[in-house]
C-alpha cells in the first residue's frame, strides 16, 4: 500500500511538472510569435520606404532582379550595404543603392527584438511591371 501511494504521489508529481512545463513552453511559443511579427513589421516598414524611392527610379529595362543586402543599426541608420546580384546597367545598380540611402534613416530597430542591427535582402526588379521583393 505504501509503495502504491508513492507511486501515485511520484505520477501526479510528474504531470504537474509537465503542466507547467507546457505552460512555459506556450509562452515562448506566443513569444516567439510576438517577435516574428515584430521583425515582420519592422522589414515591411523599411521595404515601403525604400519602394517609394525605387519607383522614381529612371531605369534600364533588363531581365535581372538586383539583389542588395544592408544593415540598419538600432537608431535606424544604414550601414554594409552589398550588391550581391548586380544589373548589366551600373545605372541600375547606383540607383538601387540610392533608393535605399535616400530611405534611410529607417525607423529605430523595436526594443522587444533586443537587436544591435537588422538584417535587409532586397531585391529590385529591372523588369518592365515588375514588383520590388523582401526576403
Amino acid at each position: 500500500m505504501k509503495k502504491f501511494l508513492i507511486a501515485m504521489l511520484f505520477l501526479a508529481f510528474i504531470n504537474c511538472a509537465n503542466a507547467q512545463n507546457l505552460s512555459v513552453s506556450d509562452n515562448i511559443v506566443k513569444e516567439e510569435e510576438q517577435q516574428v511579427q515584430t521583425i515582420e513589421s519592422y522589414n515591411n516598414l523599411c521595404e515601403q520606404k525604400v519602394q517609394e524611392n525605387w519607383q522614381k527610379s529612371n531605369i534600364k529595362h533588363d531581365d535581372v532582379t538586383i539583389k542588395i543586402t544592408f544593415k540598419t543599426l538600432q537608431d535606424g541608420t544604414v550601414e554594409d550595404i552589398e550588391v550581391q546580384t548586380p544589373s548589366k546597367y551600373e545605372q541600375n545598380n547606383q540607383a538601387a543603392i540610392k533608393a535605399i540611402q535616400d530611405a534611410a534613416p529607417f525607423y529605430s530597430i523595436p526594443q522587444e527584438l533586443n537587436a544591435q542591427y537588422a538584417e535587409h535582402t532586397m531585391f529590385f526588379p529591372c523588369r518592365r511591371y515588375a514588383q520590388m521583393k523582401t526576403f
